[in-house]
């Protein structure tokens, strides 16, 4: 199927409405609504979550993929907010990063950061042009 000029613009257009996904943490029972994020945020995100050294001259980076994880949590969920005052009293978390850290376990960690990527764009296969 060929789009027409005016088409593909309006779908340009509507790029900024990104993807939900409603996932359930099977220990919890509880509905946790994720939203796809963008090059833009990613990138910030795995940059702020990247441990840079320097050793004799040889500047090694090395990512926090646990930090990285629960910022792209923290980053794409709609709900719950993880920063509710309560949660943030009860697990005696300074922020919404804290308290996913500390609720969550590694394996939920690790699913839910694979969900966003997923959501993000990410392990998407790009169809070939035929002419």
């Amino acid at each position: 199927m060929m789009l027409t000029d005016e088409q593909i613009l309006q779908k340009l257009l509507e790029a900024d409405q990104l993807p939900e996904k409603t996932v359930t943490i099977a220990r919890f029972g509880i509905p946790i609504l994720l939203r796809g994020l963008t090059g833009k945020q990613v990138f910030t995100l795995r940059e702020r979550c990247t441990e840079r050294a320097d050793r004799r001259g040889v500047q090694t980076d090395r990512l926090d993929e646990e930090q990285f994880n629960v910022a792209l949590i923290f980053a794409a969920t709609v709900s719950p907010n993880w920063g509710d005052p309560r949660l943030l009293a009860k697990y005696q978390a300074s922020s919404g990063e804290e308290v996913i850290k500390r609720i969550l376990l590694a394996g939920e960690l690790s699913a839910l950061g694979d969900e966003v990527l997923d959501l993000s764009g990410f392990n998407t296969t790009l169809d070939e042009v035929k002419n």
